[in-house]
C-alpha cells in the first residue's frame, strides 16, 4: 500500500480492511471488488464487482483458518471448535467484522472437515492457476 500511494507500483489487489482507509482519504482509487458480491460499506457500496465489470465468475477473497498441530487430540480440537463457533456468533464481533467489510463464516467451513474440504478446493484452484500461468519459484 505504501508503494502504491508513493507511486512505485501502479496497481494492486488488497483486502478491504487495509484499503478502505486509503480509499476514504482519497489516496488511492478503487476500480472493482474481487468478491462475487458488492461490499456493504459506504465508501465501497457503489463499486462494482469484477464479475459485474466483465470478468464473469471472478472471485478472489481473503479467508482465514484456525489450525492446531498435527496429532492434537480430537477432544481438544472439539473444544477449540466449540469456542470458535461461539465466538463467531457474538453479535458484537459480527458487527465489528462487517464494519470492516468482513463476512463471518456461518457454513460448513466452521467444522474441521468442512474447512479441510474448502482448503483443499482452494489449494487445487490456485495450483491450477499457477501451473497454467507457468509460474515457477525463483
Amino acid at each position: 500500500m505504501t508503494d502504491l500511494i508513493g507511486g512505485q507500483v501502479d496497481l494492486m489487489c488488497e483486502q478491504a480492511t487495509n484499503a478502505t482507509p486509503q480509499i476514504e482519504a482519497k489516496k488511492v482509487k478503487v476500480y472493482g471488488i474481487s468478491s462475487l458480491k458488492r461490499l456493504d460499506l459506504a465508501v465501497l457500496a457503489a463499486v462494482p464487482t469484477l464479475a459485474e465489470s466483465g470478468l464473469p465468475g471472478f472471485s478472489v477473497t481473503v479467508w482465514h483458518g484456525f489450525y492446531a498441530p498435527r496429532g492434537t487430540p480430537a477432544a481438544v480440537q472439539a473444544k477449540l471448535n466449540t469456542a470458535l463457533r461461539a465466538a463467531l456468533k457474538d453479535p458484537e464481533l459480527i458487527k465489528r467484522e462487517e464494519a470492516l467489510g468482513i463476512a463471518v463464516v456461518t457454513d460448513e467451513r466452521l467444522s474441521p472437515a468442512g474447512h479441510r474440504k474448502f482448503f483443499d478446493a482452494e489449494s487445487a484452484r490456485w495450483t491450477k492457476v499457477i501451473k497454467e500461468a507457468g509460474i515457477q519459484p525463483e
